[in-house]
């Protein structure tokens, strides 16, 4: 009989090594381990971009401040730095604006 048990406390001690091993194993991730880029919106709270190396484009995000209005596009390039762009340099009106895909910077204007 105990020969029956010391088998038994082996296979499960064998059994949480193959479970926790792997974790062990594997790299600790920080938040802040990987390159990011930020930006600070117009309600002041910093937004974490990402470079997706394997589409070969940046993340970006579309700053619509408090009320609502489209203000600013930042995106994130292979260099880790932000490119900010500002509705007022865009050169879009209502009647190109059907060209321009995506949000921005078709958020820029309101056209009836």
């Amino acid at each position: 009989m105990m020969h029956n048990r010391c088998g038994s406390i082996w296979l499960l001690a064998v059994l949480l090594l193959a479970l926790l091993l792997p974790e062990a194993l594997l790299p600790t991730a920080d938040a802040g381990s990987e390159p990011v880029c930020s930006y600070r919106n117009s309600e002041d709270e910093t937004i974490f971009l990402k470079y997706l190396p394997l589409l070969r484009r940046g993340q970006d995000y579309v700053d619509f401040g408090k009320d609502g209005k489209c203000l600013k596009r930042a995106i994130c390039t292979d260099t880790f730095k932000t490119i900010v762009e500002d509705c007022g340099q865009q050169k879009i009106s209502c009647a190109n604006k059907d060209r321009f895909t995506g949000v921005f910077p078709g958020c820029c204007l309101k056209c009836t």
